[in-house]
């Protein structure tokens, strides 16, 4: 009965070491995009990619460039507001799996 049970255990303990280790998540990759409009005008906008930060425009109005990026299969990730002076701004972090 000792032995049974020790080899149960033996079993199961391998079985989970070798699946731990063919089962390894690879981490998942996103452009991110990071917009700030201010009412309908787009204050700043700027594409992150490892670590490097571009600034962006293209003469696009903030609600132009928003529903831009939407209709290209980016997804917003989260919203928050920033005040600058008493100026309000909504800020869309754009995210697309890559």
């Amino acid at each position: 009965m000792k032995n049974i049970t020790i080899s149960i255990c033996v079993i199961i303990g391998l079985f989970v070491l070798f699946t731990g280790f063919s089962s390894k998540l690879e981490p998942q990759k996103y452009d991110v995009i990071i917009l700030k409009l201010m009412g309908k005008k787009l204050e700043s906008a700027y594409v992150i990619d490892e670590g490097t930060e571009n600034k962006i425009r293209g003469g696009l109005t903030g609600d132009e460039a928003l529903e831009k990026y939407l209709s290209n299969n980016w997804k917003i990730g989260g919203t928050s507001v920033a005040s600058d002076a008493g100026r309000f701004s909504v800020v869309y972090t754009l995210i697309r799996k890559k």
